[in-house]
């Protein structure tokens, strides 16, 4: 079951957070909406990794912008929450990415995941901040941030039929970043894991999930000494 929390920024902005507790943890994620905001989408993923054994932190990022920004699944709500999002400068988002890591590292060690353009954040955050793993799924930007390099293992889930992110962009990542594994989905176009979006593929999302489940376990199960941590801000 989620709750609504509140934490505070470095710059004392706060922000509320759908947090969903798992009784024996293997860590905490760290979840990152696509341009929609907390969606329903993304509160029933909250439950479904603290089931998985994962505290789960979605922080409402738009509350930089407006209290309780949802948008729906339609064009102009694309429209709305990309505008929402570009309005947010980095720094900002970073310092609010960082407070949930904070919190999130009570339950042990920590990851982060993004959907879309949460995914591109979730891959700014992992070559900003001090995560043990990250997830990006189907990063609307990437391309961007290519320069990036995460400071964590990393792992990249795309269709290969995306209409946001074309696959000649995927492979341009995948050669930058060959140590850094990317899944292909045959025949799957963008945000394909969410059951509320047309374009959702139950099967490739299955997969998905279970793919991202495997990793974060292997991942979040070992301990980084100090030295081991390379942040770049």
């Amino acid at each position: 079951m989620t709750t609504r929390i509140k934490l505070t920024a470095k710059d004392g902005h706060e922000f509320a957070v759908t947090h969903a507790h798992a009784a024996q943890a293997v860590g905490s994620v760290i979840i990152l909406h696509a341009v929609y905001g907390i969606t329903d989408h993304i509160s029933k993923l909250c439950n479904r990794f603290a089931t998985a054994g994962f505290s789960s932190f979605a922080p409402w990022l738009f509350d930089r912008v407006q209290a309780d920004l949802v948008y729906p699944y339609t064009p102009d709500g694309t429209k709305s929450g990309s505008e929402s999002y570009k309005s947010i400068p980095q720094d900002k988002l970073l310092m609010d990415i960082d407070a949930c890591r904070e919190e999130a590292n009570k339950y042990g060690n920590v990851a982060i995941c993004g959907f879309c353009t949460g995914g591109t954040w979730a891959w700014v955050g992992a070559s900003a901040l001090d995560f043990d793993a990250a997830v990006v799924f189907y990063g609307s930007q990437v391309i961007e941030h290519i320069h990036r390099s995460p400071n964590c293992p990393t792992e990249m889930h795309y269709g290969d039929e995306d209409f946001v992110v074309p696959i000649n962009l995927v492979e341009m990542i995948r050669t930058k970043h060959l140590d850094v594994p990317c899944h292909l989905y045959e025949g799957c176009n963008h945000a394909f894991f969410n059951p509320d979006q047309k374009f959702y593929n139950a099967k490739a999302a299955d997969l998905m999930w279970n793919r991202s489940l495997n990793f974060l376990r292997e991942q979040l199960s070992k301990s980084r000494s100090l030295g081991e941590r390379n942040i770049c801000n």
